[in-house]
């Protein structure tokens, strides 16, 4: 299927528990209490306890903690260990 219009990418996070990314994203990597992922050109990086992803789709991501204890956004991106969705 065919995408009519091309929306770009939207990071929201909810409650301070839940990191939602709407658009194309990379995952750069995923451990049991954090997440990193490329959306355009920044870096999300985001950890907190007990991470559950409940979403892990071409275009959408969701990653619901606890608590988000750190976060932190850059720009710039690292392509060689990315695993694109």
């Amino acid at each position: 299927m065919r995408k009519l219009f091309n929306t770009g990418s939207s990071v929201t996070i909810e409650d301070f528990t839940t990191l939602r990314v709407n658009g194309p994203y990379s995952l750069l990597k995923l451990g049991p209490d954090f997440a990193i992922i490329s959306s355009g050109e920044y870096r999300i990086e985001a950890s907190g306890s007990d991470l559950t992803v409940e979403t892990l789709s071409e275009e959408v991501a969701v990653f619901t903690f606890t608590s988000i204890t750190s976060m932190n956004v850059t720009t710039g991106t690292d392509r060689e260990s990315a695993y694109d969705a």
